[in-house]
């Protein structure tokens, strides 16, 4: 496992943590969960781009 150290500042902070107690989650949680969400977005991008090179029509 990684860690991942970050510097906000105290209003960012405090924003956040107003969002992340909304869901009922921990500020690590949101975090966790903006990363995957994030990672799964990337990774079908490009599955996306690599079938677009594949099935590239001939000109």
């Amino acid at each position: 496992m990684r860690e991942i150290r970050i510097k906000i500042s105290q209003k960012d902070y405090l924003d956040f943590l107003k969002v992340s107690n909304g869901y009922n989650l921990t500020i690590e949680e949101k975090i966790l969960e903006i990363i995957n969400y994030y990672v799964i977005i990337e990774r079908k991008r490009m599955k996306l781009e690599k079938m677009k090179i594949r099935f590239k029509p001939l000109a």
